[in-house]
């Protein structure tokens, strides 16, 4: 039996919070590729962020709107992790970080070697969060797969516990490692990827413009010492700018009806989630370490904490038939953004609607999103002195999301009329 397959078989054997159908881990099952993968990612080493912590970003775009949240214990370690809608089972994680506090993402890259029709980096990353505790340990899955089999062509971003942060740019067969500790590489200690890989085909590839606005806004952020889980959600993941067309819709109000094109933007209207891990320092219990998720378009959305310590996840995040409530909330949201559902409109932003100062959308989600933070970094010093219960961490997040749901179905009801009118 195959190094993949074995560990999978084991893990039904030890019994599963996640079920895992066998026929899909015979190979049987296969899930279609996804006509839109353009993702926007970067990895930071804890020197360069304002509270030491090593970051993940994945902002995640893809056909499937209904971006959910599972937890699952089928493997040597639990995770939490980002899913297509439905799929409750957690067949393929799209970003997730196990009880160890090594985390994983993807940015499908597409100018790899043999990587034209790759449709197993869900499945893959799944396997690494069962599997690897360290980012040593995923290179060693690296090794252990390279048969030219393996079903992948991405840009893999990994962070752990021991404070490592890197990009593996992985094909079918073949890998090259990234290290955000290396000076040479990463003379600031982050690496950003979007759809190509520095060590493909430098003429193919996508995701150019959105590479270089994720750099300016990193540099921006690590030259004000303001870098952390917060700011990078705040200000990296919903950034609709495109500076070739001279377009910063969150800037630049004007009267009148005005339109951005987001297509090229780190924030396109075809992202569908957000996705950023703050690890654990080291020397810290690697349970400490928090996964943000904002599901829906980030534009729209707030971020909630999640930690593998409450071994569930709220059921505002949960996988499910039905859109999840936190990304329900984002789409009618986006609704009101994106209001022209015809053909190649529905990727027009109205900056009018976004800008109204009789709303405040932009400052009111900003508003929920920031209470989150403060109140997770205020749980996390009590947790880091007394060790809580899982059913106390479940709690506390589970009061969190319903909290932000309830905020954002706030900010969608019409504003009250002035005093004096009807």
């Amino acid at each position: 039996m195959g190094y993949t397959l074995s560990l999978y078989a084991g893990a039904i054997m030890r019994g599963t919070r996640c079920l895992v159908a066998g026929l899909w881990l015979a190979g049987l099952v296969v899930n279609g590729p996804e006509t839109v993968r353009a993702c926007t990612t970067a990895v930071v080493a804890g020197s360069a962020t304002s509270d030491g912590r090593p970051l993940l970003w994945k902002n995640r775009d893809t056909d499937d709107r209904r971006n959910q949240a599972v937890y699952c214990a089928d493997g040597k370690f639990a995770y939490v992790g980002v899913v297509n809608g439905g799929d409750a089972a957690g067949l393929d994680i799209w970003a997730g970080i196990n009880s160890r506090g090594f985390a994983i993402m993807n940015a499908a890259s597409y100018n790899l070697p043999g990587g034209e029709d790759t449709r197993g980096e869900g499945r893959f990353m799944k396997l690494a969060l069962q599997s690897c505790a360290t980012v040593r340990d995923f290179q060693a899955l690296l090794e252990k797969t390279e048969s030219g089999k393996r079903d992948v062509s991405a840009n893999f971003g990994v962070i752990d516990a021991e404070g490592e942060a890197a990009i593996f740019e992985t094909g079918p067969s073949g890998y090259k490692k990234f290290s955000a500790s290396d000076p040479a590489l990463a003379p600031r200690g982050y690496l950003v990827r979007t759809n190509f890989s520095e060590s493909g085909d430098r003429e193919a590839g996508t995701g150019l413009l959105r590479r270089d606005r994720a750099v300016a806004l990193l540099e921006d952020l690590i030259g004000s010492g303001r870098l952390s889980a917060g700011s990078l959600l705040a200000e990296a993941a919903r950034d609709v700018s495109n500076g070739r067309l001279g377009s910063f819709p969150l800037q630049n109000r004007k009267k009148g009806p005005v339109w951005a094109y987001t297509g090229d933007s780190i924030c396109r209207y075809d992202t569908t989630s957000a996705f950023v891990a703050a690890g654990a320092r080291p020397g810290e219990d690697p349970l400490r370490a928090t996964a943000w998720v904002l599901l829906g378009q980030p534009l729209c959305g707030v971020a909630v904490p999640l930690w593998v310590a409450a071994e569930s996840v709220p059921q505002e995040v949960a996988a499910g038939s039905e859109n999840a409530p936190l990304g329900a909330a984002a789409t009618a949201i986006q609704e009101v953004f994106y209001p022209d559902r015809r053909g190649d409109l529905a990727k027009y932003l109205d900056v009018q609607a976004l800008t109204d100062p009789k709303r405040g959308w932009v400052t009111g989600l900003l508003a929920l999103e920031s209470a989150n933070v403060q109140a997770a970094s205020r749980q996390m010093d009590l947790w880091l002195q007394v060790p809580p219960l899982p059913e106390a961490v479940a709690a506390f997040q589970n009061q969190l999301a319903k909290q932000t749901v309830e905020g954002m179905q706030s900010l969608l009801q019409p504003p009250s009329p002035p005093a004096g009118h009807r």
